[in-house]
């Protein structure tokens, strides 16, 4: 009688063992499935920037040259240091890349060269905050 006490004792830590390895296999499987997304989506929006980047460049490299850039839909300002060139361009997912070029006789002078969030914005005003009354 002992005997299968001690075997059932065992085989009863043995099935925990093996549903606790079962659902840290599951979690294991399912955070690296989401982390694959992660990485695909970071590399996508990463090579976008760098596309719209490049085509920044050229367009600068453009107006530097005197000419108008291709695909690029550039606003100019006259401006008492010179020709003020404005563009963005889109630069993945609701991203987008602004530059601003000052141009001169000399060359010219990047103002500003950031990104920024395109994508439309509204505040959450549905929670009910208490004014005190």
């Amino acid at each position: 009688m002992r005997r299968g006490r001690v075997s059932g004792a065992v085989s009863l830590i043995m099935i925990f063992c093996v549903l606790c390895l079962s659902v840290f296999a599951v979690l294991t499987l399912s955070t690296a499935v989401g982390e694959k997304k992660l990485t695909d989506l970071t590399a996508e929006r990463a090579q976008d920037w760098y596309a719209a980047d490049r085509q920044a460049v050229a367009a600068v490299a453009a107006l530097e040259r005197g000419e108008t850039p291709q695909d690029v839909d550039v606003a100019f300002t006259q401006e008492a240091e010179g020709t003020l060139a404005e563009f963005t361009l889109p630069a993945g997912g609701e991203q987008i890349l602004t530059v601003k070029v000052l141009l001169s006789d000399g060359g010219y002078e990047i103002l500003c060269w950031r990104t920024d969030y395109g994508g439309d914005w509204a505040a959450d005003d549905t929670m009910e905050i208490w004014d005190g009354e």
